[in-house]
């Protein structure tokens, strides 16, 4: 698989992974495309394509953030035609020989599906944390959403979360109720 950082909106293959995207989040967990596309411009910000070696067709990606000593992971999906093929720990095994530890925020485990996703991070080393936490809204409709933490390689100390979402305040468009 090879990874192709997207920073354009003419990215050949940002149409495929706006798309993908758009259909894979529910609304009030993702941004509207018009903020991706802002933040394309962003260095801080990494919209990586993932695509098959041999066809150089897009199968996922995978956004994250630049946070100092660790990343933001905040949004990866993979082609619904091609889960359960090793596509996603292929990517995040990409996004986790960077070197550094990586923060990302999961459904709470009360639906199958949910579960599952906690399950699969598991797997790829992610440890589940305690911090209570709420993803800031992403629209001005819609409220902070009670989320959980996962880590890799290791549970973010309380101080170390408290810098995440100081951080991730400045990043993610906030609105006051």
């Amino acid at each position: 698989m090879k990874a192709d950082r997207i920073t354009t909106p003419d990215h050949p293959d940002f149409g495929w992974c706006i798309d993908l995207y758009m259909n894979s989040f529910p609304y009030e967990e993702r941004r509207d495309r018009q903020c991706v596309e802002s933040d394309l411009a962003d260095n801080r910000f990494f919209f990586l394509c993932f695509k098959e070696e041999e066809t150089g067709n897009p199968v996922g990606f995978f956004t994250y953030w630049e946070m100092g000593e660790f990343l933001y992971g905040e949004h990866f999906a993979v082609d619904p035609s091609r889960r359960r093929g090793g596509l996603g720990a292929g990517i995040l095994a990409y996004v986790l020989s960077i070197g550094i530890p990586v923060i990302l925020e999961v459904e709470k485990p009360d639906t199958a599906i949910a579960l599952r996703r906690i399950d699969f991070y598991r797997r790829n080393g992610f440890v589940l944390n305690g911090h209570l936490h709420f993803q800031p809204p992403y629209h001005k409709d819609c409220q902070p959403l009670e989320m959980k933490i996962m880590t890799y390689p290791e549970t973010f100390s309380s101080e170390k979360y408290e810098d995440f979402k100081e951080r991730q305040l400045a990043i993610v468009p906030h609105f006051l109720a």
